[in-house]
């Protein structure tokens, strides 16, 4: 008889994504935590690849309620031939931004979230060991240091997400290290530091120099993360380089940013960054998640992308093999998506050390890697997708395709013209576009000269074409697919209407419906001699 359905051990970011989403399936969960929250962590630079999983487990808003600074991408210094060069996340026409965060904050409020949701968690609480019956794994024997006597906890699945301890995966000797990627890393906290001027004052950035590269990410208005990677970690047998203060005075570009009141604040970390994979990741009765199941150099910044997105995959398929699916199966795409998402990752880590490159070299390598789902991306577009963790994110294919169904349901809905009408409420405005050149009799949904453009209500959590000051513009090309941008005959209008709404969008926090009062007439004008192409038929919504 089992306690509950899912035993969680590990409450970092991977443990605590795993038990809410489990909780949030309906199963029963205990989370076990061997130390507590909150705790300083190394990873403060987060993708916008979090941003759906955070949706779908519902501790977004907590999150942006944090005061967490903005990461809108990365300006690099002295990476490869190329002087100096960005990345804005808004490029990937998904998510304009991230977050750079504590990490202490950040992790408890999942940790929190996780109890919220209805996971019995506890602190303090270590696992002394993973029980196994007739091959596979049943349970743990685990106490809270305060006690003497250990406790057993049965589950049908058990999830291990203990990060480089890697429980499961040392005990069964599945642990390789990468060659090649054995790095050491130290970083502190300071205040009084400066910023990239803009528009990259919400930048994190990246210096390279020799045999290391730095980093500087604004946390918040106060305080602020400044960090080296050593790059020749592997022949050395003694601790990192001992005088952070000497290291960092000697980077003259980085102080220069820093400015004359900076003042560290915070103890000196340091953390072995071997990276290292499991040969297994799943196996009867386990999941691995998180570092748990492999570490990748943080170059790219994607440790807690990976951590929350294989506890949020691994607890989709607890749920799954507790609803009496093919255990077999289940753990099999688990294993195999898993092993996909990484690789991508880790051979776009190795091609980012090539000091020797110039910027478009990464972009044309990133384009290369998804060659097999994504060819219609621009190079520098599919470097920033990549490399902020929207390729192969289930969260995000789930959010994705809830909200194209909704939106096809809408154009075929039985909905009111606008022309003439004063809505009050409004939870969408379609503007419908034809090719000018068509005949409307012979057009529709259906025919392939129609473009659809949605206007909506911002939701942070989702995807869109253009942002607004509060609205998301999005659009549907029956006849293209689900990117209209990325063809030349509809780029043109998309883009120049795309701007016409940013321009009209002025009031914060103004409602769809008094956007609409205001605007329309003047897009009626600016529409009514037809744009690069294409005509308004009609503009609806409800």
């Amino acid at each position: 008889m089992n306690d509950v359905d899912v035993i969680v051990i590990g409450g970092g970011p991977a443990g605590s994504t795993a038990a809410a989403k489990a909780a949030r399936s309906g199963l029963r969960v205990l989370l076990l935590e061997a130390g507590s929250h909150p705790r300083a962590h190394v990873g403060e630079s987060l993708l916008p690849g979090i941003i759906p999983i955070l949706a779908d487990l519902g501790v977004l808003a907590a999150v942006e309620a944090a005061g967490f600074g903005r990461k809108t991408g990365s300006t690099l210094w002295g990476w490869g031939r190329t002087p100096r060069w960005d990345l804005w996340f808004a490029d990937s026409d998904a998510y304009d931004a991230a977050w750079l965060v504590d990490r202490a904050r950040f992790d408890a409020i999942l940790f929190d979230h996780a109890l919220a949701c209805g996971v019995e968690r506890h602190e303090l609480a270590v696992v002394r060991e993973v029980l196994w019956e007739a091959g596979r794994v049943c349970g743990v024997r685990w106490a809270r240091r305060d006690e003497s006597t250990p406790r057993i906890s049965r589950a049908r699945v058990v999830i291990d997400a203990t990060g480089q301890s890697a429980m499961i995966g040392r005990a069964l000797g599945l642990r390789e290290p990468i060659d090649g990627l054995r790095h050491m890393a130290m970083w502190a906290h300071f205040s009084g530091a400066g910023r990239l001027p803009a528009p990259r004052t919400a930048q994190a950035l990246f210096v390279a120099t020799d045999q290391q590269w730095w980093w500087m990410f604004p946390l918040s208005a106060e305080q602020t993360s400044v960090g080296v990677v050593q790059l020749d970690a592997a022949h050395r047998q003694g601790p990192p380089r001992p005088d952070f203060d000497t290291e960092l005075a000697g980077c003259s570009e980085l102080v220069a940013v820093l400015g004359p009141t900076a003042r560290r604040t915070s103890a000196i970390h340091s953390e072995r960054d071997w990276s290292y994979r499991m040969r297994d990741n799943a196996g009867p009765g386990w999941l691995a998640v998180g570092d748990a199941a492999g570490f990748i150099d943080p170059v790219l910044s994607t440790g807690v992308m990976l951590a929350m997105h294989s506890g949020w995959h691994a607890a989709r398929t607890a749920a799954q093999i507790v609803a009496g699916e093919d255990e077999l199966e289940a753990a099999q795409a688990y294993r195999q998506h898993h092993r996909g998402v990484f690789d991508d990752l880790l051979r776009m880590v190795r091609f980012y050390y090539q000091q020797n490159l110039d910027r478009d070299d990464y972009f044309w390598e990133s384009k290369r890697i998804l060659m097999g789902e994504a060819t219609a991306l621009r190079p520098q577009k599919a470097f920033v997708v990549l490399t902020s963790g929207l390729v192969q994110n289930l969260a995000l294919t789930d959010q994705r395709e809830a909200v194209q169904s909704r939106r096809q349901a809408q154009l075929g809905a039985d909905v009111p013209d606008l022309a003439g009408a004063d809505p009050d409420p409004l939870g969408f405005v379609c503007l419908h576009l034809r090719r000018a050149d068509t005949a409307l009799e012979t057009d529709g949904p259906d025919r392939g000269t129609s473009l659809f453009v949605l206007i909506e209500p911002a939701d942070p959590a989702a995807p869109t074409l253009f942002r607004t000051r509060n609205f998301h513009v999005n659009a549907i090309a029956p006849k293209h697919g689900n990117d209209p941008i990325a063809v030349p005959e509809l780029a043109a209008p998309l883009r120049r209407l795309g701007a016409w709404l940013a321009e009209l969008d002025l009031e914060p926090g103004q409602s769809l419906a008094g956007f609409w009062r205001q605007s329309r007439g003047v897009l009626a004008t600016r529409l009514s001699g037809g744009i690069d192409g294409f005509a308004l038929v009609r503009a609806f919504g409800e």
